[in-house]
């Protein structure tokens, strides 16, 4: 009889094991996490580094796959995605309501701290309650992006050399409005179709950060590059409203401290990443210049104005204006 319980109790020990096993397993949470960067630049090591925090923080509850290269579709796609809970992060330039990406007017951050500032106050905190409501989605924190910068198919020493130059523009106003202010003639038109643009003459010149310039190989159909840092603006990193409001605050915590780690990383990587694009570009023949900013602060300093107060209202405009100035 002993023996008969003794067989008892050890297959209720090993079904229970089993079972705990199953739970552990299923209570396993993938997350989904797309962003636009190319495998090896800064930002894409910068989600590499959430995934490797996250996962180990949580003991491997949670797994962080990364998509690399917007594997899963445009800034638009992905925020659909984010709101249905089929992604859960995501990384891109669009920040899903103008109010957060006119900060990326011409010259009006001084960079990612003023940025956080302008967010971490009561103005972003409307406006990431106005992405909660009508997104379903919330800004989690950034991936720091260099300053754009601006290349052609002639060397540019001053904003009047690119007068009557044509060049490419991304799809917004504040890109087409600023590239105007400085002379230029911006053409919009899709990222993906900006290299044969500039290959076969449609373009005279592009604008993006250096690390874009580098991974996209523009460097092959361009002659110069313009040091004028006329936007700097980060990548923006949205987390799922469904996926953010299911989490356990231990949980969030996880999520806050991954982030933190994965845009100080791309911070302290951007400088030196930088640098050495440049001087493989110098060597392959891209000439680097570095106009004197001072008349392209000035000459955008109407575009800042005119679209920052019809975003955001005089009142609020100058508070962005007084926190973007500010060192940092």
């Amino acid at each position: 009889m002993e023996k008969r319980n003794t067989h008892y109790r050890t297959g209720l020990i090993v079904s229970a094991v089993m079972l705990l096993g199953a739970v552990s397993q299923a209570s396993a949470v993938d997350v989904r996490y797309g962003l636009w960067a190319k495998e090896g630049e800064a930002q894409h090591l910068g989600a590499l580094k959430f995934k490797e925090i996250l996962e180990a923080e949580s003991n491997g509850h949670f797994t962080v796959i990364v998509y690399p290269g917007n594997q899963l579709g445009t800034p638009r796609e992905m925020h659909t995605q984010l709101a249905l809970d089929t992604t859960q992060i995501m990384a891109s330039g669009d920040p899903g309501i103008k109010e957060i990406e006119y900060l990326a007017l011409p010259y009006l951050m001084k960079g990612i701290n003023n940025y956080a500032a302008v967010i971490n106050s009561p103005i972003g905190d409307e406006w990431n309650q106005k992405l909660v409501d009508s997104r379903k989605m919330r800004l989690l924190g950034f991936l720091p992006r260099s300053p754009r910068q601006i290349s052609t198919n002639k060397i540019i020493n001053k904003m009047s050399d690119l007068n009557g130059l044509k060049l490419r523009a991304p799809q917004r106003d504040y890109y087409v409005e600023s590239l105007s202010a400085l002379g230029a003639k911006p053409t919009p038109m899709a990222f993906k179709e900006v290299y044969t643009a500039l290959q076969t003459g449609v373009v005279d010149g592009q604008e993006n950060p250096i690390e874009t310039i580098y991974a996209q190989k523009f460097y092959e159909v361009q002659k110069g590059i313009a040091m004028v840092d006329y936007i700097d603006k980060p990548a923006y990193v949205m987390i799922g409203e469904p996926f953010w409001s299911g989490l356990s605050d231990e949980h969030k915590a996880m999520v806050k401290k991954a982030q933190v780690a994965s845009q100080e990383l791309v911070k302290g990587l951007l400088p030196d990443q930088q640098k050495k694009f440049l001087a493989d570009m110098t060597e392959r023949g891209i000439t680097v210049t570095y106009p004197d900013k001072a008349e392209f602060i000035a000459a955008t300093q109407s575009v800042r104005d005119k679209l920052g107060t019809n975003q955001w209202g005089e009142e609020t405009y100058k508070m962005i204006v007084e926190i973007g100035s500010k060192d940092m």
